[in-house]
């Protein structure tokens, strides 16, 4: 029995004892969540719904008497919170993407969530594929903020239906989606489709990886991180779809320019049948307030044949900041469990919480399968079972593991968002672009002893 669990029975029986009308008293105020320490919690997150964030935090701080300290950080976050971690400033809590928290545990500044008292319950929550995204040498880095499938294919329906296609005509693969837009394209579409090449730093870069894995490949080996692309393979398979699909004329060059507010506005414009997108923007597609021109003809293609996407995802990671006393460590070890897992009641409220109000999903098995979760993401959809189809996408989701839970990730994107804008745009051949991508992979393994 866990720590939880025990605590819980304790006051269950304790209560029992003293009369049953205290048997409602929630026994881990009290003992669980409650900070022992005295010393303030340093909670530094990122720009997203902040109001939600510091609600939260108040919640915790008036149930508890906690101090936790939350200030929002502008800018470039990775960047400034890496620089943060090597001075050892106040931070004890923050967010971070996989591939950031993998290269901050690198440098020795992470305090797993392992090493939580409910670590293994935690863990053994989650869905497997995501547990794996977020665990280096078996240890889990952090709890979950949010998850959710990059890449997840959009359809507008109304427009596919009406150029005399039917639903049971869905593509189930890539390939299949590439021909479908060129049969939508002799049906009088114009743009067919909004591929993901747009300008942000998982933009177009990251387009290209969750194709080639979508196709059961990979651009890095998943354990050793050397490169893993062949020009007969799915990487350059979709090369050559890219760039047939390019010399069509089906793409306005001005997607190279978009950042994600721009992409996501382009295919809300009702312009587009076919756009991976975030699977969340699910809920912004489908809300007339937001998006009145595709509003309720929205949804996604199923997973069938292959996956679709990858997995994008943050975490609450906790700092293994020096000279913090145990005492205050394991005060943050309360905030974390409470915020990112559950709270004092058994509930999720905080994942909860993120999913009714911005439909942001969580990698713990029992909110995303809950008929809570059902009623809340179906209301956001096109239709009630489609939820069925959300969730199937989600689920099988793949994760880049061989680029990006390694400390060389980020240059390694940066790098290849240009070779890829590139090999569009200067017409660049296929077979050397595989080629340099698969020595820059080799070149950075060589300079981080990889």
């Amino acid at each position: 029995m866990n720590r939880r669990a025990l605590l819980r029975s304790a006051a269950l029986l304790g209560a029992t004892a003293l009369g049953s009308s205290l048997i409602h008293i929630p026994f881990a105020v009290a003992t669980e969540f409650k900070p022992a320490s005295g010393e303030p919690v340093y909670f530094r997150g990122w720009q997203f719904r902040t109001d939600v964030v510091q609600n939260n935090v108040d919640t915790y701080n008036k149930a508890f008497e906690g101090k936790v300290d939350y200030a929002t950080v502008t800018g470039d976050y990775p960047a400034i919170m890496e620089k943060a971690l090597i001075a050892n400033e106040q931070l004890d809590m923050i967010y971070a993407n996989p591939s950031s928290a993998v290269r901050y545990n690198g440098g020795g500044w992470v305090l797993p969530a392992s090493e939580l008292p409910d670590g293994k319950e935690i863990a053994d929550g989650m869905y497997p594929n995501i547990r794996e995204a977020w665990s280096v040498d078996g240890k889990l880095l952090g709890l979950s903020y949010f998850v959710t499938t990059r890449g997840a294919v959009h359809v507008f329906t109304k427009p596919y239906l009406a150029a005399g296609f039917t639903e049971d005509q869905l593509p189930a693969s890539w390939d299949a989606l590439y021909d479908m837009a060129y049969a939508l394209k002799e049906k009088g579409v114009a743009t067919p489709i909004l591929p993901h090449w747009f300008a942000e730093y998982f933009g177009i870069s990251w387009g290209f990886v969750l194709e080639v894995m979508n196709r059961g490949g990979q651009v890095a080996d998943p354990q050793t991180h050397k490169p893993a692309m062949t020009l007969d393979g799915p990487a350059g398979k979709t090369l050559e779809a890219w760039k047939k699909l390019w010399k069509s004329g089906l793409v306005p060059e001005e997607i190279f320019s978009y950042n994600e507010a721009a992409y996501i506005d382009a295919f809300r414009s009702g312009r587009y049948i076919f756009s991976p997108q975030q699977l969340y923007d699910l809920k912004t597609f489908n809300d007339k307030a937001q998006s009145g021109d595709v509003a309720g003809h929205v949804t996604i293609l199923p997973s069938k044949e292959q996956s679709w996407g990858l997995i994008d995802s943050a975490l609450y990671v906790m700092t293994a900041r020096k000279g913090r006393s145990d005492a205050a460590t394991d005060d943050v070890k309360k905030f974390v469990s409470w915020y990112g897992y559950k709270d004092e009641n058994g509930k999720y409220a905080v994942a909860s919480r993120w999913l009714k109000e911005n439909m942001l999903f969580s990698a713990y098995k029992d909110v995303m399968e809950s008929e809570e979760a059902r009623a809340a993401v179906s209301s956001s959809l096109m239709r009630p079972e489609d939820y069925d189809r959300v969730l199937g996408v989600y689920s099988k989701t793949p994760y880049p593991n061989g680029i990006w839970n390694v400390v060389w990730s980020e240059e390694f994107n940066f790098w290849l968002r240009e070779k890829l804008f590139a090999f569009l745009q200067q017409d660049l051949d296929a077979e050397s672009v595989i080629n340099e991508a698969n020595a820059k992979i080799t070149e950075l393994n060589e300079k981080y002893k990889i």
